[in-house]
């Protein structure tokens, strides 16, 4: 799941070489739709453009959704400075799980 919602994010910003930060990803389910959250870091190859793009946007929670029809998809991210309202892209419930409700 780490690595598909990971390229998921590479494809829809352009980016390539990243993982997500340690303790940093977050998954849960509500019916048959999935759901997943992380904040990401560049790895061993990252170029400079992949870091500068990480230093926009990588450091705030992106949110992700999964349908069997449809696959995983990128929905959103967090504001900067971080707002904390998970429930925008993720059920309340998930959200508060992941203790950003």
């Amino acid at each position: 799941m780490k690595s598909a919602v990971t390229q998921t994010w590479e494809h829809a910003k352009r980016v390539s070489h990243i993982q997500p930060k340690p303790d940093n990803f977050y998954y849960g389910s509500c019916g048959t739709t999935l759901y997943a959250a992380a904040r990401f870091d560049a790895g061993a190859d990252a170029t400079g453009e992949d870091r500068i793009q990480l230093q926009d946007e990588g450091s705030g929670l992106q949110f992700f959704r999964f349908t069997p029809s449809s696959g995983w998809w990128f929905v959103g991210s967090d504001a900067y400075p971080p707002s904390n309202e998970c429930s925008r892209f993720a059920p309340v419930a998930l959200a508060r799980q992941w203790n950003c409700s």
